[in-house]
C-alpha cells in the first residue's frame, strides 16, 4: 500500500490496541457493584480425636444458600468488597468410628461467613474479566442443635484469612454475571458437654462456589 510503511502500520495498530484496552475496562473509580446469587459451601473438614474415643472425629457437611455482595471500585481495577449470605445449615457428623458407635448424626449448626476482601481486576478487552482477591472472613456459628440426648455442643466464631478467584461476564450493559470461588483457612474449637465433656479443634477450611447476577452503578 503506497505511502504506508510496515513500521508505521505497526505503530498505528499498537496505538489502536492500546485505545481498546484503555476503554474496555471492567469499571471505573467510584463505581458500585451489587450482586445477588446462590452459594454452595463444601468444607474440607475434620477434627482432633476425642480422648475418650480413639480414632474419632467430627465434621461439617456441605450446604447451599442465597448470598450477596457489594463492591466499591476505588480505582479502575481495584475494589473493596463485602459479601455475606443467608445462614448455611450444615449437619455436624461423626466419622466412621463414631458411626460404628451409633454417634453418626451429632446435630446441626447455623453458619454465616462475612467476607471483606480487596479484589484486583485483570484488564481484558473481552467480555470476560477475571479477578483475584484476598482478605478476612468473620465466621459466625450459632444455634447449635445436638440431636443426641444429654449432649450439648458449641462452635466458636472466628476471624480467618480468605482468598478468592472469579470472573465477571460483561454484556455491554450495567448487568453482569459473576462466578467466583472462595477458600477460607478456618479453624475453630468445638466444645462438647454432657455425654461427652471435651473441647476439640476443628479444621473446616470451606470452599464456597458462588454464581450470581450483578448491577453496576
Amino acid at each position: 500500500m503506497k505511502g504506508y510503511s510496515v513500521k508505521g502500520m505497526f505503530r498505528v495498530g499498537v496505538s489502536m490496541l492500546g485505545m481498546v484496552l484503555a476503554t474496555q475496562t471492567h469499571g471505573a473509580a467510584g463505581d458500585l457493584l451489587v450482586r445477588a446469587g446462590v452459594s454452595a459451601m463444601d468444607p474440607d473438614t475434620g477434627s482432633e480425636s476425642f480422648s475418650s474415643i480413639s480414632r474419632s472425629a467430627v465434621r461439617l457437611d456441605s450446604d447451599v444458600t442465597l448470598s450477596g455482595s457489594v463492591a466499591w471500585f476505588f480505582t479502575d481495577y481495584a475494589a473493596a468488597e463485602i459479601s455475606s449470605s443467608l445462614p448455611y445449615s450444615p449437619n455436624l457428623e461423626g466419622n466412621a468410628r463414631l458411626k460404628d458407635l451409633g454417634i453418626g448424626n451429632i446435630g446441626d449448626v447455623k453458619y454465616v461467613p462475612t467476607y471483606l476482601t480487596l479484589n484486583l481486576y485483570i484488564q481484558d478487552p473481552s467480555a470476560v474479566t477475571p479477578y483475584l482477591g484476598a482478605g478476612v472472613a468473620f465466621n459466625k456459628f450459632y444455634d447449635e442443635n445436638a440431636r443426641l440426648s444429654g449432649l450439648d455442643v458449641n462452635l466458636d466464631s472466628t476471624f480467618d484469612p480468605t482468598f478468592l478467584a472469579g470472573v465477571e461476564l460483561d454484556f455491554g450493559t450495567p448487568v453482569l454475571v459473576n462466578f467466583d470461588i472462595r477458600y477460607t483457612l478456618l479453624d475453630t474449637d468445638a466444645q462438647f458437654s454432657g455425654a461427652i465433656n471435651e473441647t476439640v479443634e476443628m479444621e473446616i477450611d470451606p470452599v464456597v462456589f458462588s454464581l450470581g447476577v450483578g448491577y453496576r452503578f
